[in-house]
């Protein structure tokens, strides 16, 4: 499990189910559903977490908290919610809490040292691929903790709105209006290529 492993996709429809479908299993104390779930998700959790606290002990350490939290919690979950996001938002509360106990956190804008460029697939992306490195941070450095959060998620890790929604606990009329807000922000922020 490293921060560099190819990026996951977004989860399908049809793999939400399958979550749904474990995740109901799991939580009537089925263990081996409870495994799958975190064979498919562990990795794309602790790339998250990695890219707040910058230190693989400390990532393995966060993530082994966000399934235990999300095995206590397991009888909780509603098939209504995607799991994924589920444990995202686990994960988020997580990174929170240990940040709130003096454990240092990594601001979103240093994710682009690991960017996926092969997950580039819209308009507003390509402003963010065709930017160097250290311009791109300096821009993200200036964007609220929210908005970060909602470009790393889109742009770096492919996710929708209505899963970004999910995972930081907003409307996804919102998560857009961030997005927007965002990008423009980036558009001001960062130079255009055409004008070098």
């Amino acid at each position: 499990m490293a921060p560099n492993d190819p990026p996951q996709q977004a989860v399908t429809r049809i793999g939400q189910d399958e979550d749904a479908a474990l995740a109901v299993r799991a939580s009537g104390g089925d263990v081996s559903a409870f495994g799958l779930l975190y064979d498919r998700h562990v990795d794309a959790i602790y790339r998250y977490i990695y890219y707040r606290v910058r230190n693989d002990a400390e990532a393995e350490d966060l993530t082994s908290d966000v399934f235990m939290r999300a095995l206590k919690a397991i009888p909780r979950y509603e098939p209504r919610q995607a799991f994924l996001a589920w444990l995202y938002r686990i994960a988020r509360n997580a990174i929170i809490d240990r940040a709130r106990r003096g454990n240092r956190q990594v601001p979103f804008e240093d994710a682009i040292e690991h960017p996926t460029p092969d997950q580039v697939v819209e308009p507003d992306a390509q402003l963010l691929a065709h930017s160097d490195s250290d311009t791109l941070r300096n821009a993200l450095k200036k964007l609220t903790p929210l908005q970060q959060e909602v470009v790393v998620l889109r742009y770096l890790h492919g996710y929708s709105t209505q899963e970004i929604a999910n995972i930081v606990g907003k409307r996804e009329g919102t998560v857009r209006g961030i997005q927007f807000r965002a990008i423009g922000a980036l558009r001001q922020l960062i130079p255009s290529r055409e004008a070098l």
